[in-house]
């Protein structure tokens, strides 16, 4: 049963060129408090390229502190391992009323060996929110074990209102840096977009990120669109 007083559900579509072709994706999230203190959070986190991060977890909340930890699955692009079993793990800490961070980790196992890691992804928030700014600073780092990729992406993303009038504006930066097998890659991207308030109908949003450097070898601007909508 579904205590509509104590869930959150967000969603969003993904259009991404970042790997020189179109592709489209999805991202969710759905957290419930199922008893006081324990909630039980389900997450899909679209990474571009049709790769996913995937996970369930049992979040316990002890104010200010946050634990969670449950099952992970890391969907990518890769023939030889399309999708890896892992455990995600989440600690989050309200240092204030207004300033907050959040650790969360993925790691992944080799669906043969579930005793061989086959790589770490670790991504760390920052929270900042005023009246009439939400800031969100993150920072993530993926290892493979298994194979030599190496990734730090930094994404840095300020939504501004004015209380009062129902249309924000969404502004943001990001870089990634990259190590495979085809040698080193940098992308570095700006975002804006629009969100809407409609009180308990739900908050929406549209916003495009755009690589304005790029490493890579292709002639066109790498970019990405979402759309989506928030509801508590």
């Amino acid at each position: 049963t579904l205590s509509l007083c104590a869930f959150d559900l967000s969603g969003s579509l993904h259009v991404d060129t970042f790997s020189g072709n179109h592709h489209v994706g999805f991202s969710f999230l759905a957290e419930e408090n199922i008893i006081p203190k324990l909630a039980m959070r389900a997450e899909a986190e679209y990474l571009t390229k049709q790769e996913y991060d995937i996970q369930i977890l049992g979040v316990v909340k002890f104010s200010p502190v946050t634990l969670g930890g449950g099952v992970a699955l890391e969907v990518t692009t890769n023939p030889q391992l399309p999708i890896s079993p892992g455990v995600g793990l989440l600690v989050g800490w309200q240092a204030t009323e207004n300033f907050a961070m959040e650790t969360s980790a993925i790691l992944a196992f080799t669906p043969e060996n579930l005793s061989k890691l086959h790589d770490i992804r670790v991504k760390l928030n920052f929270f900042y929110d005023t009246a009439n700014v939400n800031t969100d600073f993150s920072y993530k780092i993926q290892k493979g074990i298994a194979t030599s990729d190496f990734i730090n992406s930094l994404d840095f993303q300020v939504e501004a209102f004015e209380q009062g009038v129902p249309v924000g504006l969404i502004v943001g930066a990001g870089s990634d840096i990259f190590i495979n097998t085809e040698g080193l890659g940098l992308i570095v991207s700006v975002a804006g977009g629009l969100t809407v308030y409609t009180g308990k109908y739900g908050t929406y949003f549209a916003k495009t990120k755009l690589g304005i450097f790029s490493l890579q070898n292709s002639s066109a601007v790498p970019y990405e669109i979402v759309a989506g909508a928030r509801f508590s």
